[in-house]
């Protein structure tokens, strides 16, 4: 008997869990700022020049790294186009040791036991974690159309992300979930996949998109003589992880500044959340736009697995990067904020739970009112796989 109450009583939690999910508060924010609206926006500098194109919700405030790490703020949003004031310049991380001779011995002196050796293995490990939130997301020269119901083309680029990283010596755990539909509720899906992911503990999470504007010509490069597509980094603002992601992202631009120049497009800084406020070292990658052909973003990927596997564990020796790093990406990644990051999750669940029962009973009252308002917002967040939606309530 005592068994069976707990499997009620645990069936019951998680159920409050999911309708959490949907309603918890940072939902408010990704609402507005991460899919609400795929809308194409152009933005002008204050002399009316192009800056840049950008497929979302785009709101004032929001912040821009060009390529040449001007800083750009937007400051008016009007239809299809927005005004952004260049207010200086974006101070990068140092990257010199990627110059000097010296940089492979200062590494060499801070690395951490092998596994197998001294230490732990968790210690020793190099762990990077993937998913994609628009599981629909393909390119049209090479896929044959921009959506794909299903597993898109982004795919097989997240794919080869992996096998690149991999090369690196790192270990990649790609989470090949799908979050359809292609909808305002795709970020609180994938974030189920995200915070699992995170019980993992990697150094880094990485969510794996491609762009919607229209002009390849935006992203197209030639990097070492090979055709490639440039890479658009994104960081939500709406976060308390905010700083240390745009730091982590700068980290990032400015190792492949330095490794392979113009291959980062540019950073963009928006009032989403796209779930990074889970992980310090969380990060949003764009690798090209639907109208380039996918065999440029899969060319790009193995000069990103370059950048990120520099960016975090230092240089290559030999075959596989060098342990431990000097960068600021790798100081954010510490223990203790791993921790943090955990202990923040699990109260944040526990704070979620109670408030959603609470907030269930206040707006129905409880009872079968309760249940059905359980069953649609369960729908919405499985994409109808789970839960009754509206229609099918007689």
């Amino acid at each position: 008997m005592k068994e069976k109450g707990l499997r009620l009583l645990l069936s019951l939690a998680l159920a409050v869990m999911l309708y959490a999910a949907c309603t918890a508060p940072v939902s408010a924010e990704e609402a507005e700022g991460d899919d609400a609206a795929e809308q194409l926006h152009v933005v002008l500098d204050s002399a009316g020049a192009k800056l840049f194109t950008f497929c979302g919700a785009l709101h004032e405030g929001d912040e821009y790294i060009a390529q040449d790490n001007a800083l750009y703020r937007i400051a008016t949003v009007s239809g299809s186009s927005a005004i952004a004031e260049r207010i200086g310049e974006e101070t990068m991380p140092d990257v010199s040791w990627l110059d000097t001779g010296e940089a492979q011995a200062v590494f060499a002196d801070m690395s951490v036991p092998a596994a197998g050796n001294s230490g732990s293995d968790t210690d020793s490990r190099k762990l990077i974690a993937m998913y994609v939130t628009h599981s629909d997301e393909s390119y049209v020269p090479s896929d044959g159309t921009q959506s794909i119901n299903g597993q898109g083309g982004i795919y097989d680029v997240a794919r080869e992300f992996r096998d690149a990283l991999q090369a690196q010596g790192i270990d990649v755990i790609l989470d090949e979930s799908t979050h359809l539909p292609h909808d305002s509720g795709a970020y609180r899906r994938s974030r189920q996949t995200a915070e699992r992911l995170l019980q993992k503990q990697p150094d880094a999470i990485i969510d794996i998109h491609r762009d919607g504007i229209p002009d390849q010509s935006e992203y197209t490069c030639t990097i070492n003589g090979e055709n490639a597509s440039q890479v658009r980094l994104l960081v939500g603002r709406s976060n308390q992880n905010s700083g240390v992601n745009r730091e982590f992202a700068k980290e990032i631009k400015a190792v492949a500044d330095k490794q392979y120049p113009g291959l980062i497009k540019d950073i963009f800084i928006g009032k989403g959340n796209y779930n990074q406020d889970l992980s310090p070292n969380a990060i949003l990658i764009e690798f090209g736009t639907h109208t380039i052909s996918k065999e440029r973003a899969l060319e790009s990927t193995g000069l990103m697995a370059n950048v990120v596997s520099t960016a975090l564990y230092g240089p290559q020796t030999g075959s596989a990067s060098a342990e431990g790093a000097s960068s600021s990406a790798q100081k954010t990644q510490s223990a203790e904020k791993t921790k943090g990051s955990v202990s923040g999750i699990a109260w944040l669940i526990i704070a979620v739970v109670v408030g959603a029962v609470i907030f269930l009973l206040a707006q129905t009252g409880g009872g079968k009112a309760m249940t059905r308002k359980l069953g649609r917002n369960v729908s919405e967040m499985t994409g109808g796989l789970m839960g009754k939606r509206p229609e099918d309530e007689t």
